[in-house]
């Protein structure tokens, strides 16, 4: 259930909105792995958020990769998303337990608070509408959790 609390605090826009809601999808999407599996480069977030087609080295001098590090460094600041590892190229990103709260699994449509005033804000898209792919990955590892459950996983 999305705490209405949170998003009452919150204003997107369209870009953070992709962003946030590839890292948290891409995060999800890796459950069970090592932490330092899951978390996200800048590409690959950029990539499931589809602010690049570049390939991962081309993306280190597209115009595209400032757009997705300013909307990270917002998302860090708002107490969304942290950095897990500075890398060499790319620094790795997990979301918070607060941008887990603010983007339900499931998927539906979560306005964003109007009251701050940042124009070009949107709402925020959500889980299986805003990639379908990542709505059948979460529901295969739920499944494939069920099943573990059931023989006694070890």
């Amino acid at each position: 259930m999305i705490d209405t609390r949170l998003m009452e605090q919150l204003t997107l826009t369209d870009v953070q909105n992709q962003v946030l809601v590839a890292l948290v999808g891409g995060y999800r999407a890796r459950e069970g792995m090592k932490d330092r599996i899951r978390a996200l480069d800048e590409w690959e977030i950029a990539r499931r958020a589809g602010l690049t087609d570049v390939s991962y080295a081309e993306f280190y001098e597209h115009p595209s990769r400032d757009q997705v590090s300013q909307a990270l460094s917002v998302l860090q600041r708002m107490g969304l998303a942290s950095v897990w590892e500075r890398g060499i190229k790319y620094d790795t990103f997990i979301p918070t337990g607060r941008a887990d709260l603010i983007v339900p699994a499931e998927g539906s449509e979560v306005a964003a608070s109007p009251a701050h005033g940042d124009s070009g804000s949107a709402p925020v898209q959500v889980g299986a509408e805003a990639d379908p792919v990542l709505a059948r990955l979460d529901e295969i590892i739920r499944l494939l959790r069920s099943v573990d459950a059931k023989l006694g996983g070890r």
